[in-house]
C-alpha cells in the first residue's frame, strides 16, 4: 500500500564505485542498437533470457527501487558474462493496475494505472502522466530511454550492461497504493503482449522466461471479472477499493489485504492458480512456455524474513515459512534482533493497530527504537501470495518428473545484499536452452 518513508536510503557507494569504473569506457550506443529492442535473435530464443522485472512503485519503496538498481548488474551480467546467456531482454513493468475506475484512490488516478506496459516511465499511463519532480534521474540508459524493453549481450559496453536496466526501473514513489504484481505480470505477458499489443515482441519461444518481482508488500490483484480467464466461478471483489463498503475483513484498505482467510468471502483477491497452476500447465505462466514448464522461473525479494526457514538441501522450507493450514494462521513467527516478525494471515501487530506484524526489519535496525511508522524501522509487510507462487515453482511443479527448484524468495529488508540477484541468476542460468 501506500506508506511514505522519510530518513532511509539504500546505500550507493557500490553504485558509485562501479559509475566511476565505466566512465572511462563509455561508447555512444545509441544508433548501433537502435533497432535492439525490436530485433529477433536466432533459433527465436535459444541461448536467450526475457526477463520481467516487476517494480512496485508504492510510496514506501524508495530503499526498494535505490537497492535493485544499486545491484542490477549482479542479475543482468552474472547471466550474460558468468552462465553464458547470448543475450537478456530485460522488460520492466510497475506494480500499478489502477482500481479499474472504481475509486479515485490517492495515486491510482489513472483507472488502469500503467496497464502492465512494459517501460511505464515512457510508455505507462500512470508514471508517465506524472510531474518529472516525482521520478529521479536514471543514471544511464543508452538509448534505451523510450524503447518497450533493453537487449543486452556480452559484446556490450560496460556502463551499458550495467546501468540501462536502472533506466527503465527508476519508477518513483508515486505509484498506486495497492500493489497487483502477479496480475500485472501475467497481463504484460498476456493480453498487453499481442502482435498489436504495447508488449509485442517481448517473448520469445525458446528463451527463459524470468519473473522477478521486487516489492515491500504482498500482491493484491483484486479480482475482476473482465478479465477472467474461464477457469472456475468468479465473483467480483472491485467494492474492496470503496472505503465504506463494509463486507470486508477491515475497515481500512490497506488491512483489507493482509486480514482475511485465504480463499474465503473476504478474499478480494483472484486465486495463486491464475498464475501457477500444477494441474493447468497450460494456464497463467506455466501456459507461456507449452510443454515447458522447466523455462519458467520466478522470484521475489519481498517481504520475507531476513533468515528463512530452510531444508536441508539449503532450500527454502516452504511448510515452515507458510504454515500447513488453509488458513495461513501456523506460518513462520519468531523474534528478530530486530524485532519480532511473522508470516502468518491476519497477525495484527498489537503494538499497532494498522498493521500486521512485519515479515522483516530493516537489518541492524535497533528493536528497542521501533516504531510504527517508517521513519523509525523500514519493514515490510508479509508476501504469502508471492511466497507461494515461489513455492510452486520450487517444489510443486515438475520438470523431468522431480520438483522443478525453479522459485525463489529472498528479503528486501536487507538494502545491501547482492546475493539473492545473483543466485536468481544462477537458477535461471540451469533452465537456459542451449
Amino acid at each position: 500500500m501506500n506508506r511514505r518513508r522519510t530518513g532511509v536510503h539504500g546505500s550507493l557507494g557500490a553504485a558509485a564505485a562501479l559509475l566511476a569504473g565505466c566512465l572511462n569506457n563509455v561508447v555512444t550506443v545509441a544508433d548501433e542498437r537502435a533497432d535492439a529492442a525490436t530485433s529477433e535473435s536466432p533459433a527465436e530464443g535459444a541461448g536467450a533470457v526475457d526477463l520481467l522485472v516487476v517494480i512496485d512503485n508504492s510510496g514506501s519503496m524508495r530503499v526498494g527501487q535505490d537497492s535493485f538498481n544499486n545491484y542490477a548488474s549482479a542479475l543482468t551480467s552474472a547471466l550474460v558474462e558468468q552462465h553464458g546467456a547470448r543475450d537478456v531482454r530485460v522488460g520492466v513493468i510497475s506494480t500499478d493496475l489502477g482500481t479499474g475506475g472504481a475509486a479515485p484512490l490517492p495515486g491510482c488516478a489513472a483507472p488502469n494505472g500503467d496497464d502492465a506496459v512494459l517501460n511505464p516511465r515512457a510508455r505507462g499511463e500512470g508514471t508517465r502522466g506524472r510531474s518529472l519532480a516525482e521520478l529521479p534521474a536514471p543514471i544511464f540508459c543508452g538509448g534505451f530511454e523510450s524503447s518497450p524493453f533493453i537487449t543486452l549481450r556480452a559484446s556490450d559496453d560496460a556502463m551499458l550492461r550495467y546501468w540501462a536496466p536502472s533506466c527503465h526501473a527508476t519508477l518513483g514513489t508515486a505509484g498506486c497504493g495497492v500493489e497487483q504484481p502477479l496480475e500485472a505480470a501475467l497481463r504484460a505477458l498476456t493480453s498487453q503482449a499481442g502482435a498489436s499489443g504495447p508488449n509485442a515482441g517481448f517473448l520469445r519461444r525458446d528463451a527463459v522466461l524470468a519473473v522477478l518481482v521486487v516489492s515491500d508488500e504482498d500482491d493484491g490483484s483484486v479480482r475482476d471479472c473482465r478479465q477472467h480467464d474461464g477457469v472456475g466461478p468468479c465473483v467480483d471483489a472491485r467494492s474492496v477499493w470503496d472505503p465504506s463498503a463494509s463486507e470486508w475483513a477491515h475497515p481500512d484498505l490497506n488491512l483489507r489485504f493482509y486480514m482475511y482467510s485465504p480463499q474465503s468471502a473476504q478474499d478480494p483477491t483472484w486465486p495463486v492458480d491464475r498464475y501457477v497452476d500444477p494441474q493447468r500447465l497450460n494456464r497463467g505462466l506455466l501456459g507461456l512456455k507449452p510443454g515447458h514448464p522447466e523455462r519458467v522461473v520466478f522470484g521475489a525479494v519481498t517481504g520475507v524474513p531476513l533468515a528463512l526457514p530452510t531444508r536441508a538441501d539449503g532450500g527454502t522450507d516452504w511448510r515452515a515459512l507458510l504454515g500447513a493450514s488453509p488458513d495461513g494462521r501456523d506460518g513462520y513467527a519468531g523474534d528478530s534482533a530486530e524485532g519480532r516478525v511473522s508470516m502468518r494471515a491476519a497477525d495484527l501487530d498489537p503494538a499497532c493497530p494498522t498493521r500486521v506484524v512485519p515479515a522483516c526489519r530493516a537489518r541492524g535496525s535497533d528493536a528497542l527504537r521501533a516504531g510504527c511508522d517508517l521513519a523509525s524501522q523500514y519493514y515490510a509487510w508479509p508476501a504469502r501470495r508471492l511466497a507461494e507462487v515461489a513455492r510452486r515453482l520450487d517444489e510443486s511443479v515438475l520438470c523431468g518428473g522431480a520438483p522443478c527448484r525453479n522459485g525463489m524468495v529472498a528479503s528486501i529488508c536487507d538494502a545491501g545484499d547482492s546475493s539473492p540477484l545473483s543466485r536468481f541468476a544462477g537458477m535461471v542460468a540451469r533452465r537456459i536452452v542451449r
